[in-house]
């Protein structure tokens, strides 16, 4: 049979390791609860934004000088037919080309210039060479002297300007 003293012992010991079996279990508890705090805290700013690229750029447009976004208007010029020279023979270029502007009085300005409009588009049409038409490197280069020749007629510059011309059709023969 055990003595009394050999049972307080006993109960000493049990207490001695309970005390340190609870603050490991503290401990664990602690870190456990730790761990769920941050991965929620990283789940909900993942979630909620945080380091966005959305939210930045809706920070930065607030901070940007307001634009007005205007539709575009388009109008179409007259079917161009006009003949060139190439290497001693006749070579013929038919295209339709239309006028971009923001401003709708841009291409009313472009109306009533008309006959100076068609002018300038037709002695440049009668001007190039087949060869370089023939790519879309050659379409582009006549695309943006369209444009240019325009506005050149106009007198316009900037965003009061015609600002884009495009080919709707184009035939060479």
């Amino acid at each position: 049979m055990a003595k009394k003293e050999d049972l307080n012992l006993g109960a000493g010991k049990a207490e001695a390791a309970a005390s340190t079996g609870s603050g490991k279990g503290k401990l664990l508890l602690i870190v456990g609860a730790l761990v769920v705090v941050l991965a929620g805290g990283g789940g909900a700013w993942f979630l909620l934004g945080g380091d966005n690229k959305e939210t930045a750029d809706v920070a930065a447009a607030d901070e940007a000088p307001k634009v007005e976004q205007r539709d575009a208007a388009y109008l179409p010029l007259e079917k161009f037919l006009v003949n060139f020279d190439h290497k001693g023979g006749i070579r013929y270029i038919q295209t339709d080309i239309q006028l971009m502007a923001y401003d709708p009085k841009v291409l009313e300005r472009v109306e009533r210039n008309m006959p100076a409009v068609r002018n300038r588009v037709i002695m440049l049409l009668s001007d190039q060479d087949f060869d370089a038409l023939r790519t879309v490197a050659g379409k582009e280069a006549l695309r943006e002297d369209v444009l240019t020749a325009v506005n050149e007629v106009l007198k316009l510059t900037g965003p009061d300007a015609v600002q884009e011309a495009f080919f709707t059709s184009f035939v060479l023969q």
